[in-house]
This record gives structure tokens, sequence and C-alpha cells, in this order.
């Protein structure tokens, strides 16, 4: 009985531990299974390595037509740059400009040395935003931090708020502390919302925040992930933003954002852009808003590469681009250097102004549709597995366009259903997942697992037969696919 119990909960720490990295990282088994049968040559080719990076971006980066990149043309000028003599130090370097033409801020690349990074950044040092200037002569020394230190707020006077997101922080931890911090800032005239410097965070947590400003639900970004044997872009996850919390503030809102706004602070722009109340000023962003992932190339080297398609709720692509400011202006170095932020004032003069409406904007309140993942979470909890399983069905068949079935919150979903002990939960999403995205080689995976868990081998062995038949891109399904031979092998 005991034994029993504890494989179980090993399996289910074991299959939460695969789910959290499966989006976002390589499995470290993989790699070292790949690395240890290179060890066995003599050396490392570096033109195998040239052919693996430049092959694993030609099958899985989204964005060379958006961009109008040719990438077999740059294979030509680049691969004959490359002998089999050539050194690391040499190989390090023409991989790095080969990846420079990208322009993309979540493409890294990584040695034992030192880490390249392409994007409209990499390299500089900002110079045109000074926190500790911002805070000892605008605030005058008197502001507040969330028990994170990720967030910083206080008063420039006594009508005009400040607020400093200096990363996202996952939704759970704003649930605990932003709508708090909004009750303290919402007798402001206005709140300047301040993001320049800032490198990401959690997506969730841009959400979670921008909804503390929306006056009603508006789609701000579309995020497209690639489903199917033929691997397309066709599957939409839509995010939106939505009031929430007891109090959301509504009045006139300034976003200060540059070049070093990047990631979720590029998706926190797109969300505040949608609002009529609200307006920006600085420069573009740093325009990488894709979800991303790494792969270990054979030498050991790691390179991180954007894996979905994000789009604005017009479905235009800003990746590369940034978004661009309602009011661009830029502070020289000489001019944080003499004390003043030129950016910011201009924000203090909009709101002692009295705001900046716009028009409504184009496209926000169009696509609003009923997410089924997040309805069957709240319909399971509150009414039961089998009445959020025929919830869901009768959605799916009866309002096709008013409702959206996302592979990535599904994945999110059986996540957080496993961490909470909610086995029969997860195990019902899955199956309907795999109703809709029969060649989701994770989804199969999960479910299997979750099959073994409930002693039914048969339909563990079912999926297993499956998943090997399904063609794998990236490092997680190359786990799965390894696993399930293994397993076919042993029964």
């Amino acid at each position: 009985m005991g034994k029993n119990l504890l494989s179980k909960k090993f399996l289910m720490l074991s299959l939460i531990s695969l789910l959290s990295i499966s989006y976002c990282k390589a499995s470290n088994s993989y790699d070292s299974i790949l690395l240890n049968s290179l060890s066995q040559k003599d050396s490392i080719n570096p033109v195998e390595v040239f052919e693996q990076l430049w092959q694993v971006f030609n099958t899985n980066y989204p964005y060379f037509e958006q961009q109008g990149i040719d990438w077999s043309a740059l294979y030509k000028v680049y691969r004959a740059k490359i002998t089999p003599q050539t050194t690391d130090d040499e190989l390090f370097s023409i991989l790095c400009r080969l990846l420079g033409h990208l322009n993309n801020g979540h493409i890294n690349l990584i040695n034992e040395k030192v880490q390249f990074t392409s994007g409209p950044t990499s390299g500089l040092k900002m110079e045109d935003f000074s926190w500790k200037l911002v805070r000892d002569k605008y605030l005058k020394g008197n502001f507040k931090s969330s028990p994170d230190s990720l967030i910083y707020y206080g008063w420039i006077d006594t009508d005009v708020a400040y607020l400093r997101i200096r990363r996202f922080p996952g939704y759970e931890v704003v649930d605990k502390y932003f709508d708090g911090i909004i009750q303290d800032l919402m007798k402001a005239r206005g709140i300047i919302i301040e993001v320049r410097g800032n490198p990401g965070g959690t997506g969730s947590g841009v959400e979670a925040i921008a909804s503390r400003f929306a006056d009603k639900q508006r789609l701000f970004m579309k995020n497209y992930n690639r489903t199917g044997a033929s691997k397309e872009y066709n599957n939409i996850t839509y995010h939106y933003m939505q009031p929430k919390g007891p109090v959301q503030f509504t009045g006139p809102v300034v976003l200060l954002q540059n070049r070093f706004s990047e990631s979720g602070s590029d998706a926190f722009a797109l969300a505040i852009r949608v609002l009529p109340n609200a307006m920006s000023i600085g420069e573009f962003t740093g325009g990488c808003f894709a979800t991303y992932y790494p792969e270990k190339l054979i030498n050991g080297w790691t390179v991180s590469m954007p894996w979905s398609y994000a789009t604005d709720q017009n479905d235009f692509c800003w990746e590369g681009i940034g978004i661009a400011p309602n009011l661009r202006l830029i502070n020289t170095k000489e001019d944080i250097s003499s004390g003043n932020d030129k950016v910011l004032e201009l924000a203090i003069d909009i709101i002692k102004a009295g705001g900046y409406e716009r028009k409504e904007v184009q496209g926000s309140l169009n696509d609003l549709r009923i997410s089924l993942v997040y309805r069957f979470l709240e319909t399971s909890e509150q009414s039961g597995t089998k009445e959020a399983v025929d919830e869901f069905e009768k959605l799916q068949m009866k309002n096709p366009d008013k409702v959206y079935f996302s592979l990535q919150e599904l994945q999110f979903a059986v996540r957080k259903l496993i961490s909470e002990n909610k086995s029969d939960q997860a195990r019902a999403i899955l199956e309907l997942g795999i109703e809709s995205f029969p060649n989701d080689i994770s989804s199969k995976y999960f479910l299997a697992k979750l099959y073994e868990q409930k002693e039914l081998p048969e339909k563990a062995k079912g999926l297993y037969a499956e998943i090997i038949k399904i063609k794998t891109n990236f490092p997680w399904e190359r786990n799965i696919l390894k696993e399930a031979e293994n397993y076919l092998n042993h029964k």
C-alpha cells in the first residue's frame, strides 16, 4: 500500500516537472544523451554545429516571411566562412553575425564564456533612463515597493501617481498585492506607468496588471501555436484585458517605454495601447513578444529562439519592430547626467493638462471569445467534472465562433490541476484536447501518464503507439518520443 502510494506520488511529481518545462526549455536528459554520444568522437566539426543551428531555425523559426529574410541566402553566405579548422571563437563570432540579422531579443547564443543576444539593444547600455534620478528628484525619495521588490510606486505630487514595473511577476503574486497598490493610487488625477528598462517577466502577470486599468474586456494580442501533422500556426490563444479586482483605475494613464522595454513589456505596451484613456511616450519597445525555447547544440552551446507567432488584435505582427509610442521622445545621455528626465516631465504635463483622449481603438472589441479551458476549470470547480465536460462540448458545438480552445492554455491548465491533485479533471480535459488536437504529442503523453497512474495500461499503450508516429520538432517532443519507444519496447 505505502509503496504503491509512493510510486504514484513520484509519477505525479515527474509529470508536473515535465509539464512545467515543456513549453519553455529543453530537457537535460535529451541533452546528456546527445552530448554523451558525441563525446565518443575525437572532436566536433564546426561545420556540423553550423548545419544544426541553421536547420533548427529553418524548421522552427516563425518570422522569416514577416521579416523578409531569405534564410537560404544567408546559409550560402555564412556556410562559406566555416571549415573543419574553424576555431570555437571564430565559429561563435560567425554564428552571432548570422543570428544578428534576425533582430530578435529572444534569440540568444550562449557558450561557456559569453551570451550573445540578437536584437536592437544587443551590446548597448541603457542611457536614457535612470531609476536613481526618478527616485531621488521626482519622487523625492518617498516611495513604496511590493513585497518582491518588482514594483515601486509613489507620488510625483499630490495628484500625479508613479508606478514602476521593474519586472512582471506571475498572476498569483499580482493577485496577492496589486489591488492594494491600485487602491492606494485611486485618488490620483492620472497614473504614470514606467516600463523603461523592464526586460519582461511572467506573461500572466502582464494581463493581471493590465486588467486593473481596464474599462471593459478588450482584445490586445493573439498568439499562434503550431498544431497538426503539418505543424501549421493555426491554434490561437487570445489575450484579453478585462476589469479585475475590487477597483480599476480608468482615469488618464501614461506609459513610459524605451528600447529596453522587452518581452513582457512589449506585450504590456500592446495592452495599454488599446485603452482609450491611455497613451505612451518614449521610444519603440524592444519587439520580442513570442514564447521561446532553448536548443542544445552538439558542441554544448545553447541557442534560444521564438517558436510561436504573435500579433496584435488586428493581426499585425510587431515582432522585430516594437510598439511605437504615441509621442516619440528620447532622453539623451546628457539629459540624464544633468538631472532631467524629459520623457517623465512630458507625462506629468499631459496628466496635469487633463489626459490624452483617443478614439476607440480599432479591433479591441472584436472577437471577444470565451476560453473553453478557463470555463472548464470554473465549471469543474463549481459543479463537477462531468458537468464541465458536457458544457465544454455544447459550447464547442453550438457557438464555435464565440469560443476558442487554446493548446497553450490546455497545457497550463493540466499543470495546475495536477499540482492540486485533481487528476480526474486533468484526464477529462486532456481527453477533450486529443479530440481537437489529435497530433499534439504533449497532450497524448500527459494523458498516457495519467492512464498509467490509473492502472489502465492498454489505454496508455495505445497512446504511446500513436506518439511514435508523430513528427517531432522540439526537444521536449524528442524526449517524449524516446520515452514512448522505451515503454513499447518493454511491454
